[in-house]
């Protein structure tokens, strides 16, 4: 079937910085809100809201038409975040997909749980395992919500794996961090969701700039048109190789390959 009617939400998450400290400060007991009771940012527009994601901030947006919309509902929580939680705290916000915090600063019970709904592989159908042996390290994700007509699980699978092609290969060469990966954003991460799919696998490094946020918007519609138009991946091994390994030889077959959009300041990798 054809994928119609597109709208595309985020719930992005971000790290606090003290540059008076040099650290990242755990959002816990900062901001409040949770998944089950998000903290609302507009009266009488529950999209925008604000939670505690363990020690990072995460917001919500409501499903966008156009890509101006998208830049717009981002930027504006942005700069809300910015002025009404930041600047109060003598923070700024750190757009990264990984980073370690001190023991002692993880000692309240909200930085302990890291546990959130099953996810599950795209290519494998297997469920995702995160390994959190790593104490210290915390993560971000920007996860990208894909909502269509009649939405169903074979399309939203084909879905995920073309944005895996257009968005998570050419992730190894924008996004520099290498340290995520050990936990979370693997190649064909989604959930289902009642109005489409979810895409789990960028970091929260891609909320950075317009210039990175208007590219997920385009990699997302080429990954839409491609579905489309009857597109095959003939080599899926590659595709997981290159996302899970942060392999950036075999992604820039790839990106060669398929004639994949990597933004301007990569076009000559």
């Amino acid at each position: 079937m054809k994928v119609n009617n597109v709208v595309i939400g985020t719930d992005p998450e971000l790290f606090l910085y003290s540059e008076q400290y040099f650290k990242h400060v755990p959002v816990c007991g900062l901001v409040g809100g949770t998944k089950e009771k998000p903290i609302p940012i507009l009266e009488g527009n529950d999209g925008f809201s604000l939670q505690e994601d363990n020690v990072a901030l995460e917001f919500t947006i409501p499903p966008a038409k156009t890509k101006e919309e998208w830049l717009s509902n981002i930027n504006f929580v942005k700069d809300y975040i910015k002025e009404t939680v930041l600047k109060p705290l003598d923070l700024v916000p750190s757009y990264i997909g990984a980073a370690r915090f001190k023991p002692e600063d993880l000692d309240n019970p909200a930085a302990q749980h890291m546990g959130c709904s099953a996810s599950y592989d795209a290519w494998t159908f297997e469920q995702h395992h995160v390994d959190r042996t790593d104490y210290t390290l915390r993560t971000t994700g920007m996860h990208i919500h894909i909502g269509y007509a009649n939405p169903n699980t074979h399309t939203s699978l084909e879905i995920i794996r073309a944005m895996d092609l257009f968005l998570g290969v050419p992730s190894v060469f924008i996004d520099p961090d290498t340290e995520r990966r050990k936990m979370y954003g693997k190649a064909g991460d989604y959930r289902l969701k009642p109005y489409g799919v979810e895409y789990r696998v960028l970091s929260g490094y891609f909320l950075e700039s317009d210039m990175l946020l208007s590219w997920i918007w385009d990699n997302t519609m080429a990954a839409i048109d491609f579905v489309n138009s009857g597109g095959i991946i003939t080599n899926p091994d590659d595709i997981i190789m290159a996302i899970n390994n942060c392999n950036k030889q075999i992604a820039l077959d790839i990106i060669s390959d398929y004639k994949i959009n990597i933004i301007n300041q990569y076009s000559n990798i």
